[in-house]
């Protein structure tokens, strides 16, 4: 037998800890308690960490995707990401994942979503993932929920592990999970403005508390710090400049997986040493790509450049 080929440390890498498949049905208005009659549905692929690696091939930065998966699922998430150059290396759990269920309204833009909690795990599998990670990237994108079975803090036990072997971490995720997981001061966090009211328990009404909330995550040791603001924008604290930043009017065809586009964008400025504003304007382009892409695809590399450029930065 021929001797196994040593592991090659990827560049980027994600983790995604409760990925799901997104059952995303269009419909012009939902009607509670009543048939619903809805356009062409799509089923694919996803969780947080799996939509930044998948963007983050669109952007010409292939990673490799990792997590805790239902064994059932490996298939299809490989004939996926694989044709998109990703790596799919996932730690197997028995059975399958969960189905998400994205409701978007084409008359509001309103998405309604229905999430459950996904397949059981256990501080044994987590273990075995982190075996699998070795040898440590240079980057580390941390997304998403956790599974049933692991404690708030094993995001926290992700970063600290990576970190103490060099990698940096972007950290995407809400609630006690974030909460845990910023004593491990991940090199990059992207809140909502929700998500941060919650993490520092206290309302955030304009962009002078947001960034007063930011720099209170910087003082922390967090040096970038991203909240996103919906179609207002976003606040970027970043070393030594805050910025905020407008994306440009698009065609809103789904606000599924914007944050992530963002995610994705800020992680590829920091592989490729943008300065700051560069890295504000790839991060809104992509998440303004994200938005109005054709329904059942992706978004070009062009059309990403060209929203950053006309997206509108303010310096605060």
């Amino acid at each position: 037998m021929p001797a196994e080929r040593p592991r090659i440390a990827p560049h980027i890498t994600t983790v995604t800890l409760n990925p799901a498949l997104d059952l995303t049905i269009p419909l012009e208005r939902l009607a509670l308690g009543e048939v619903n009659r809805a356009g062409p549905a799509e089923l694919r692929p996803a969780g947080k960490g799996v939509n930044v690696a998948v963007m983050l091939a669109v952007l010409g930065e292939p990673a490799r995707a990792t997590g805790l998966l239902g064994e059932a699922d490996l298939p299809a998430f490989e004939a996926f990401l694989a044709p998109l150059g990703i790596r799919v290396d996932f730690e197997p759990l028995p059975g399958r994942s969960r189905i998400n269920v994205k409701l978007v309204e084409g008359g509001e833009g309103r998405v309604t979503d229905i999430n459950p909690p996904g397949s059981p795990a256990s501080a044994n599998a987590l273990e075995a993932l982190l075996t699998r990670l070795a040898p440590a990237p240079d980057l580390a994108v941390i997304a998403g929920s956790l599974p049933p079975g692991l404690a708030p803090e094993a995001l926290a036990m992700l970063a600290v592990r990576l970190s103490a072997a060099g990698t940096r971490i972007v950290l995407d995720s809400s609630g006690p999970a974030l909460a845990a997981a910023i004593s491990a001061r991940p090199s990059l966090v992207k809140p909502n403005r929700k998500e941060l009211e919650a993490l520092l328990g206290q309302a955030l009404p304009d962009r002078a508390a947001l960034l007063a909330g930011a720099r209170a995550l910087q003082a922390q040791g967090i040096e970038h710090v991203v909240v996103s603001a919906g179609g207002e924008g976003a606040l970027f604290a970043l070393p030594g400049q805050a910025l905020w930043v407008r994306p440009p009017k698009v065609p809103l065809t789904t606000t599924v997986g914007a944050g992530d586009a963002m995610v994705a964008g800020l992680t590829a400025a920091l592989a490729r040493g943008l300065a700051p504003e560069a890295m504000a304007r790839l991060a809104t382009g992509c998440a303004a790509a994200a938005v109005s892409r054709p329904a059942g695809g992706l978004p070009e590399a062009a059309t990403i450049a060209r929203l950053a450029e006309e997206a509108d930065v303010e310096q605060l």
